[in-house]
């Protein structure tokens, strides 16, 4: 008797273990890079015979880990009621556990993952976007500084530059040594601003955002004007809080922007 309900206890315990999984979309489709794994969303209209432009989307703090799943299930449901509108690929990496996107393997496991799908799905490389919420806006502003150039468009929402995700820039192992640089400098903002140049720009911030201040963004987009960046637009949602992406990535008039981002030919 205790046997039989020892073995129920487990099955219930298993079961339950097994909804709590989140249950990912066959268009977020596997994949792995030097070991680690990350998701790519595949638009259903995608023709295979025509260039296509591919996002790179760093997720927030709650997404790490090492599962290949968490990342996936904050943006599979902000893009759900635009789904049909999206005609780029999306790749997903996951942060792992305790670090950040601007770490020098995080970093780089990330562009590997973008380069790669680029390759698999005929990614076109003038139009490579980069979007990210939270830790993963941090991520956006600090990668695009660290390579200037490779992305046509930035879309940060609810992130910044320093001071939540500090990073000790005399870590040359385990920060990108240029954005240690410039997060290490008397005036990062500016230092960020300059290396990003010309990229267009459209960051998101809640006013109401208690978790990561609206002044980080402010202070980002108006370095970006001083620094003479013509290619800013910047949205806060006077009511909102911190969690804005379903209402940013649904913005009016965003992914028509991004259709018209492409780098010049070299």
């Amino acid at each position: 008797m205790l046997r039989a309900v020892a073995i129920l206890i487990f099955v219930i315990t298993l079961l339950s273990a097994c909804s709590r999984r989140p249950n990912v979309p066959d268009s977020f489709q596997p994949r792995d890079i030097n070991g680690r794994g990350y998701r790519v969303y595949v638009p259903a209209n995608r023709d295979p015979n025509k260039k296509i432009p591919v996002m790179l989307y760093l997720h927030g703090s709650g997404a790490r880990g090492d599962d290949n799943i968490e990342q996936v299930d904050g943006l599979r449901w902000a893009i759900e009621p635009i789904k049909d509108k999206i005609d780029f690929i999306i790749v997903l990496p996951q942060c792992a556990p305790d670090t950040f996107w601007a770490a020098q393997n995080m970093a780089e496991y990330s562009l590997d993952a973008l380069d790669q799908t680029v390759k698999e799905f005929n990614g076109d490389p003038q139009r490579l976007y980069l979007a990210g919420f939270s830790l993963g806006g941090f991520g956006t502003w600090q990668i695009a500084a660290a390579n200037p150039g490779k992305f046509a468009a930035l879309v940060p929402i609810a992130g910044g530059v320093v001071g939540v995700y500090p990073i000790n820039p005399k870590d040359r192992d385990a920060v990108v040594p240029l954005i240690g640089d410039m997060l290490g400098s008397p005036e990062p903002y500016k230092e960020v601003a300059k290396a990003i140049g010309p990229t267009p720009v459209w960051a998101f911030h809640g006013a109401k955002d208690d978790s990561l201040s609206v002044d980080f963004s402010r202070t980002m987009v108006q370095a970006l004007k001083d620094a003479g960046n013509p290619n800013v637009k910047y949205t806060e949602y006077p009511d909102d809080g911190h969690q804005i992406v379903g209402k940013a990535i649904s913005e009016p008039g965003l992914l028509e922007w991004l259709a018209e981002q492409k780098l010049r030919s070299p």
